[in-house]
C-alpha cells in the first residue's frame, strides 16, 4: 500500500476541487419552480393586495410562422382595492413550467396601467417560449420588485396554453 502525502498547499488544492465537483449536484436555496409550493397566489405589498392572472398562448394566424408562433405570455397584475397600481412595484423575470419543462425570461414590454378604465392594473408581455402543444397546462411565477430592490414572488397555476388562429 502506497501512502502520498499532501503537503498543505496541496490538500487546499484538493479539497478545492472536490467541492467544485460538488457544487453542480447542489441544490440552490431557493428556485421559483422547485418551490412552488412555497410561493403565493396573492401578496400584500404596503397594505396593497397584489393579484396575478397569467395567459399563455401560441400564435397560428396565417402568415405567420409555420407551425405556429412560439409560447407567449401575458401577465396581468392587479392592486386590488387600490385606485391604481403601485408605483415602486414593478416585475422584471418570468418562469413558465409545464411539469416537464421550464421557461424562464424576461419582459419585453410592459402597459402601465393596463388602460384608462383599469389604473389599478398592470400588463406584462414575455414573448419566444418553447413551442408547446395547445391545451398544455403550466404554472407562472412572477418575480416583483419593490423599489427596484426587494423581491417577492407570486404565482398563476394550472394556466392552459392557448391559440389565435
Amino acid at each position: 500500500m502506497r501512502v502520498i502525502k499532501l503537503s498543505g498547499r496541496k490538500l487546499s488544492i484538493l479539497f478545492c476541487c472536490l467541492i467544485f465537483t460538488a457544487l453542480p449536484g447542489c441544490r440552490s436555496p431557493f428556485s421559483p419552480i422547485d418551490d412552488l409550493e412555497n410561493i403565493p397566489e396573492t401578496v400584500v405589498i404596503e397594505g396593497t393586495k397584489i393579484t396575478m392572472k397569467a395567459f399563455l398562448y401560441r400564435d397560428f394566424m396565417p402568415g405567420g410562422e409555420a407551425g405556429g408562433s412560439p409560447l407567449m405570455a401575458v401577465i396581468e397584475l392587479t392592486a386590488e382595492g387600490a385606485s391604481n397600481f403601485p408605483d415602486n412595484v414593478g416585475s422584471d423575470r418570468l418562469w413558465v413550467a409545464n411539469r416537464t419543462d421550464t421557461w424562464e425570461t424576461g419582459f419585453e414590454s410592459e402597459i402601465r396601467p393596463k388602460s384608462p378604465g383599469q389604473p389599478n392594473k398592470i400588463e406584462l408581455v414575455a414573448r419566444g417560449g418553447p413551442k408547446w402543444e395547445i391545451g398544455t397546462k403550466a404554472d407562472a411565477v412572477v418575480r416583483l420588485k419593490v423599489d427596484g430592490k426587494f423581491s417577492l414572488f407570486i404565482k398563476s397555476l394550472n394556466n392552459q396554453v392557448g391559440a389565435v388562429y
